[in-house]
């Protein structure tokens, strides 16, 4: 590794890369096939990566009120609430999704940080996180998810309307984030927030790919820290961790040091 080329020109020279982004995109578009041999170059393109979920964020006059949830308080919402009645509950969001491209009636996990830190939104009004399944990345019939996003945000509105009568009209303002919008915006290939699913065959020495599950690419001095790496995605920043102890071991071992035990 001798740096980083970037699209408006520049470069960025560094003996050492530490790569944020999804395997795929990091071996198949930056590094390119010309530096991997073809068992390498089959298995990325086979890395799985598309399990795709719906992202919005809404803005409320205030906290809803749902029907299940007795003795409600501020506090209630310090805690995520979930919208997720039954395991036959998942496992029907689940199948429709598969055969109609999203859930007929979606899991949907909301937060609302607003109660925890005022100053997300005025007085008296709140802010929530709404974090959807199941979604998937490529519709059937050639839909496009530019076409149907709308739609399929006022669809989990009317989801949790149905748990928190009146919901809807507490909404006056909302972001909507398509498996295609996570995908383009983040470079989350397939829209999956973990750059990649979390299957046994894709963990543990087989993520990304078998053969690079220590962190270290196959071009010398250029490593993966993000999701895509063992142990995957989620909040812990341990890909992170891992693979900077990887790149001081390595770092020192070239300055003539044995690396720490």
């Amino acid at each position: 590794a001798c740096g980083v080329s970037l699209k408006d020109g520049r470069t960025i020279t560094a003996s050492t890369v530490a790569a944020g982004i999804h395997p795929r995109t990091l071996l198949l578009d930056l590094i390119g096939e010309q530096h991997l041999n073809v068992e390498t170059t089959r298995r990325i393109r086979a890395y799985r990566s598309h399990s795709a979920t719906f992202r919005m964020n809404v803005a409320l006059k205030d906290l809803p009120v749902f029907k299940n949830l007795t003795g409600q308080t501020r506090a209630t919402f310090e805690n995520t609430i979930e919208i997720c009645p039954s395991l036959d509950y998942m496992s029907q969001a689940w199948l429709s999704a598969r055969q109609a491209g999203w859930s007929k009636e979606p899991i949907v996990s909301m937060w609302f940080p607003s109660v925890l830190d005022d100053s997300l939104a005025p007085e008296g009004e709140h802010v929530a996180s709404l974090f959807c399944q199941h979604f998937m990345r490529h519709l059937p019939d050639s839909l496009s998810w530019d076409e149907v996003k709308s739609d399929v945000a006022d669809h989990v509105i009317a989801t949790v309307e149905r748990h928190a009568p009146g919901f809807t009209e507490l909404v006056v303002g909302r972001q909507v984030m398509s498996p295609l919008d996570i995908e383009r915006n983040l470079g989350m290939v397939g829209g999956d927030i973990f750059h990649g699913a979390l299957h046994l065959d894709q963990l543990f020495s087989l993520r990304p790919v078998a053969g690079f599950a220590n962190y270290r690419m196959p071009v010398k001095g250029v490593y993966l820290c993000a999701s895509g790496a063992h142990p995957g995605g989620g909040v812990t920043g341990l890909p992170g961790r891992n693979a900077a102890k990887v790149i001081l071991a390595d770092l020192k071992m070239r300055s003539g040091l044995l690396p720490d035990s």
